[in-house]
């Protein structure tokens, strides 16, 4: 079984933020929400305290469930924290996630346009949109591995909002994988 870590969503529902270990020097990302109200991160992260509180050096890309900031508001974060992989979402998500997060750099960070325009202008190189029900190849660096590892991600519709997605990663990790033994291979 692959190692997950919880980066949030833990002690209640906010703060979505979920990291999926390929192998040991390559992650994913599912999320990278906001605590709202009274939740916390396990070192008091909220609305006041947003930096990214976790190692990056292994994340090779973040998946995207939904637009709603407790899933997405530490994003401009995560990207000022040097992260540079693609961000997977739906289309309509794509389209819902620069207004969102225009939103809440306005209301909870600052009002000055050339950081806002950066900010967006970031997101937009770094967005990736996904059609529903198709599998993806998400690159891997494969650092520091003899046998590649691959990750396919797939979003199918969720009903929750407009553009909501579960997301199914089919991973290939030599490390975890078996060869099966050839008489096992001939039942018929």
């Amino acid at each position: 079984m692959l190692p997950i870590k919880h980066h949030g969503a833990v002690q209640g529902v906010t703060g979505s933020c979920h990291e999926l270990f390929i192998d040991s020097h390559q992650s994913v990302l599912i999320d990278c929400g906001l605590f709202q109200g009274a939740e916390t991160s396990g070192s008091g992260a909220d609305s006041n305290r947003l930096e990214i509180e976790f190692d990056l050096s292994t994340v090779q890309a973040l998946v995207i469930t939904h637009v709603h900031i407790d899933h997405v508001g530490r994003l401009p974060y995560l990207l000022a924290a040097g992260f540079k992989g693609p961000i997977y979402c739906s289309k309509p998500s794509a389209e819902l996630l620069p207004l969102v997060i225009e939103d809440a750099l306005k209301i909870g960070v600052t009002r000055n346009a050339s950081i806002i325009k950066a900010c967006l202008d970031r997101l937009a190189s770094q967005l990736v949109p996904l059609d529903y029900l198709q599998w993806v190849d998400i690159p891997l660096s494969n650092s520091g591995k003899n046998n590649e590892s691959r990750v396919q991600v797939r979003l199918s519709r969720a009903g929750h909002i407009l553009g909501s997605a579960y997301v199914t990663l089919r991973v290939v990790n030599a490390d975890i994988c078996r060869p099966i033994r050839r008489d096992l291979q001939k039942i018929s």
